[in-house]
């Protein structure tokens, strides 16, 4: 069993894991040498993506990548229970028993990578990133998850312009509307910064704040869009990634252990780049328009639109049968020193 400081550890490393806006909707529960992580059902139902959504299932997975980090770092062999499927009823995604160690470590928090990892969805510098590490990139895998890097300024312009095209359909959709709108925060009228998407981290231009307030109901944001809004905003979502020196695409399966896999993979990359001093900025929305489409979630009148970026997503990307774009990831060497998001207190998210 580990001891109390080893614990807390491991405990932290899972609630350092990204999440969509910064939800961090994991519950975890320690009983009988058994760590579990669960959907806070209670806490985050309603305000984010649902607990079987492909979003959340890449949450989970990086947390679970942080979990075995942290537990590897310590000297404590674990297991890892995954069942085949989520149990909506009782949405337990993993459990991870946490054997004796043999000799054990202790290490602070500090010296682990995965408590330094962070988003920086500030410019980056034009400086190409160094061919050996895109060749390492390629070559990272995990179980069915794998990498695409592309970096060539073409391809990089073909997917800045997947983006437009997501980002159009996702800001005439009410229902990602209204999650976006509920975790924005607005500053210290906002109360809590501990979870939700602080406005402070984003990269806005002068108005750039109050333009989001405006826009946050759906009523006013649905006759803004018959102004063409949806155009204007999906442009400035998809001027970064042309701007982009390279970006990482995880790509693979879409059954449920495929994605967390893919979240494995997806936290392990974003930690060794920041730990080499390479910015990250994750972008979801052409994965996310793919896996609706998958489901028939599109809006209607939308649905040519997502046609158009699947068919042009499994060119650029070159998916093999059953795959999809998971996540992609805006690399590249930083301008300037990001805002970091905040967590909740350890004891929000934690059943002891």
């Amino acid at each position: 069993m580990p001891t109390s400081g080893a614990l807390n550890l491991i405990l932290q490393a899972a609630h350092q894991a990204p999440s969509a806006d910064n939800s961090q909707p994991w519950r975890l529960g320690w009983f009988n040498q058994t760590l579990s992580v669960a959907y806070d059902t209670a806490r985050v139902s309603h305000k984010t993506f649902p607990a079987d959504s492909p979003a959340t299932l890449l949450t989970i997975g990086a947390a679970q990548e942080n979990i075995t980090q942290a537990a590897n770092a310590i000297g404590h062999p674990l297991t890892w229970q995954v069942p085949t499927s989520l149990d909506p009823n009782q949405p337990v995604y993993c459990q991870a028993l946490l054997e004796q160690a043999t000799e054990s470590t202790q290490v602070s928090a500090d010296a682990l990578p995965l408590f330094k990892r962070h988003t920086n969805r500030l410019p980056y510098r034009a400086q190409r990133l160094p061919e050996t590490l895109l060749n390492t990139l390629k070559k990272q895998t995990e179980a069915s998850a794998h990498v695409v890097v592309i970096d060539q300024p073409s391809t990089i312009s073909q997917v800045a312009g997947l983006v437009k095209q997501a980002s159009e359909i996702r800001f005439q959709t009410r229902e990602i509307h209204e999650w976006l709108a509920k975790s924005l925060r607005f500053g210290k009228s906002s109360g809590s910064y501990d979870d939700g998407l602080d406005v402070n981290t984003l990269d806005l231009p002068p108005g750039g704040i109050a333009f989001l307030k405006l826009i946050s109901a759906w009523p006013r944001m649905k006759i803004l869009n018959l102004l063409g809004a949806y155009k204007a905003l999906s442009f400035i979502d998809s001027r970064p990634v042309k701007d982009a020196p390279a970006l990482v695409a995880i790509v693979g399966p879409s059954g449920f252990q495929d994605i967390l896999a893919a979240g494995q993979l997806m936290d392990r990359i974003w930690i060794d780049l920041n730990a080499q001093g390479i910015a990250v900025h994750p972008y979801y929305v052409i994965a996310d328009q793919l896996h609706r489409r998958q489901a028939g979630a599109i809006p209607a009148g939308l649905e040519k639109q997502a046609d158009a970026v699947f068919t042009k997503a499994r060119e650029i990307f070159q998916f093999g049968e059953g795959e999809t774009l998971q996540m992609l990831l805006r690399v590249g060497y930083p301008k300037k020193t990001p805002v970091l998001s905040k967590r909740l207190p350890l004891e929000v998210v934690c059943s002891i």
